[in-house]
């Protein structure tokens, strides 16, 4: 991932490509949608394919028009409180867009529904927003199952699925998916950077691993190991924890007996509290590593407190619970944003930076796309995301940059971060940064 120059007049590319069946896409009638044929253009630039999408995929917004974004959110389930805090960072980057005027005129429209966690719920909702709803873009559905259940139906309707957040390999393929763009680093990159510093602490040391049984599990699952073995550790037998299990101590106590010298949790952030709790009770002194959705200290770790004391999370955007970022100029406009917003009480949580963050990669990309030939249409908003060249001071590295199927991950850098009990926040203790080799990390994987 590289910063380069960018003319940014891109055009729509004219392929011919396969359909994808989708149910309920009123938006599309006749139409097979837009699966994958994109290309790069005269200026070096990556093009989706519209040459089977509906005519209003390329038609620019009317003058005044809202800009209506569907998000689709676990507000109930496992990850309520996860779903609601992306909402509430949502809401206000979206506020204070709109009370600066909007995007060229236009103002934006949230339109929030529940899928609590669950693909069938994410598939009713795609339908609504390429129906009735008639959403411009789809933004940060959650979860690959939720993923992959839902991208035909964008693909079909040709609507933008921004910026997911997935730790799946397969949601940053511009040549088979254009529609559908990832916006956190794969399991393979995270995983690589894991294994990169349990191998920098303990050269040739053992590796347990405690799954969850869930997709994210089966992403670093799948991942890590053979990463591992490339870096020289030997990784020993997994311990699974069952699906709808809340206690895991029974795999913390197995992986314990085999005297790793790393233990790496591959599981939902629910499961972090008990995790380092049940380490603490087993008396375990070896590394005790978090996967980074359990990145924000103050919703994730501190309730264990001491427990969570030395824990290691690979980090890529900063946590607003974290006195490190106290006088931080990008975290304090996010605090102050939230406030104004009436959404001070969510702040604190990760999640809700997330969710604003992902709105400001978002209205980059409507903003870029006013600004190519034929201006504000759905297609230029996915030309924009695959071109993409901006700073998200809120990341632990701000830089940005997407360039197509050349280097699809706008998210590949960072720092490892352990966990201090004492300031109940991060401390750096060495960065990884993958820009540019992503593609290569998950073949190795």
């Amino acid at each position: 991932m590289t910063r380069t120059s960018r003319s940014m007049a891109l055009a729509s590319a004219g392929l011919l490509l396969l359909g994808v069946a989708a149910c309920g896409d009123t938006r599309s009638e006749g139409s097979s949608g837009g699966g994958g044929g994109g290309q790069t253009n005269e200026e070096g630039q990556f093009v989706v394919d519209t040459s089977a999408c509906p005519e209003d995929a390329t038609t620019e917004l009317a003058e005044g028009e809202p800009i209506r974004i569907g998000t689709s959110q676990p507000l109930s389930g496992p990850l309520a409180v996860a779903g609601a805090a992306n909402v509430s960072g949502f809401n206000a980057y979206i506020e204070k867009v709109n009370a600066d005027g909007g995007i060229d005129g236009h103002q934006l429209e949230l339109v929030v529904k529940d899928d609590a966690f669950d693909a069938a719920r994410a598939v009713t909702n795609a339908q609504a927003f390429v129906g009735e709803e008639a959403v411009f873009v789809n933004l940060s559905q959650i979860g690959t199952p939720q993923i992959s259940a839902t991208q035909p139906i964008y693909e079909q309707a040709c609507v933008p699925q921004l910026w997911s957040i997935t730790t799946g390999a397969a949601f940053a393929d511009p040549e088979e998916h254009e529609w559908t763009i990832n916006g956190i680093p794969p399991a393979p990159v995270e995983a690589k950077a894991i294994v990169d510093y349990i191998a920098e602490q303990v050269p040739n040391g053992t590796v347990a691993e405690i799954k969850g049984s869930d997709a994210l599990a089966e992403d670093f699952g799948t991942a890590l190991p053979a990463l591992a073995e490339e870096a020289g550790l030997t990784v020993q037998e997994a311990q699974t924890i069952p699906a709808g299990s809340t206690n895991i101590d029974a795999q913390v106590s197995a992986a314990v007996a085999g005297e790793p010298d790393a233990i790496v949790l591959e599981a939902l952030p629910n499961y972090a509290p008990g995790f380092l709790t049940g380490l603490a009770r087993a008396g375990y002194d070896g590394l005790v590593v978090l996967n980074s959705s359990a990145n924000a200290a103050g919703q994730w770790v501190t309730p264990s407190d001491p427990a969570g004391e030395g824990a290691v999370v690979p980090l890529f955007r900063k946590d607003p619970t974290d006195p490190r970022w106290a006088d931080d100029p990008a975290v304090q406009e996010y605090l102050a944003d939230m406030e104004a917003a009436g959404e001070s009480q969510a702040a604190q949580f990760g999640n809700a930076l997330d969710g604003y963050n992902f709105a400001v990669m978002m209205v980059q990309n409507l903003r870029d796309a006013v600004e190519l030939e034929g201006g504000l249409t759905r297609a230029n908003v996915m030309n924009a995301a695959w071109n993409m060249d901006m700073e998200r001071p809120l990341m632990i590295k701000p830089q940005n940059v997407t360039s197509g199927p050349e280097d699809p991950y706008a998210v590949e850098s960072g720092e490892m971060g352990a966990y201090s009990v004492e300031t109940g926040g991060w401390e750096s203790v060495g960065e990884w940064d993958y820009s540019g080799e992503s593609a290569a990390i998950i073949g190795q994987g």
